[in-house]
């Protein structure tokens, strides 16, 4: 969600209209994490050590932010970027966004998995950290990748994961996972456009490559 992408307004899966109503449907869900004030609120920032912009957009779009409070969060975020006149829609490349994606997981210590959601335009209409750790098939399930697909209403996938290393040569376990994603995606009729290994600021990717 960073960068020069514009996330382009889905809001079918909200069905809000109205800033009012989005600003609401956010209350709505801190209320059902127990914050009801501002004093609240402050408390929950400090016990998840969110003490900028950037740790909270962290946070909601990895995996310990609660699904609800993500797709409403999400929602306030599009319509914040619909605001900026400032902001490229389109992403013209694979490119443009493995170097985007090398540039936003370098220096990261673990491995992450990342999902980009674009539209028919090309439109980024979300991306989200699904996973974090040693990633293998028991854990980057295509399951809660495709998930998110459905919730978004998405037309295609990108996706990217690093090695701190350095070194892109993909894995056995990258491998597996790109097959069944490819095979998911079959079934499903998303496009699956690439999956980027980014490591250093550089990047792979497996399409380019021909490596599925």
């Amino acid at each position: 969600m960073r960068g020069n992408f514009m996330i382009k307004k889905n809001s079918n899966h909200c069905f809000v209209n109205t800033d009012l109503e989005l600003l609401t449907h956010l209350f709505e869900q801190f209320k059902d994490q127990g914050i009801t004030d501002f004093k609240q609120l402050i408390l929950f920032l400090r016990k998840h050590e969110l003490t900028s912009f950037d740790e909270l957009v962290q946070y909601i779009t990895g995996p310990d932010c609660p699904d609800e409070v993500a797709i409403a969060a999400e929602e306030v975020f599009d319509r914040l970027r619909m605001a900026s006149p400032k902001r490229k829609a389109v992403l013209t490349s694979s490119v443009e966004v493995g170097n985007y994606l090398a540039d936003k997981l370098v220096g990261h210590k673990q491995e992450e998995l990342w999902a980009l959601y674009i539209d028919n335009g090309s439109h980024v209409i979300a991306e989200k950290k699904l996973f974090q750790g040693t990633l293998n098939r028991s854990v980057a399930h295509p399951r809660e990748i495709f998930r998110w697909a459905v919730i978004y209403g998405c037309s295609g996938i990108f996706i990217a994961h690093n090695h701190p290393s350095g070194k892109l040569m993909p894995s056995s376990n990258d491998f597996e996972l790109t097959e069944d994603l490819n095979e998911v995606a079959k079934m499903m009729k998303i496009d699956f456009l690439d999956h980027f290994i980014v490591g250093q600021g550089h990047y792979l990717s497996m399409r380019e490559e021909k490596l599925f």
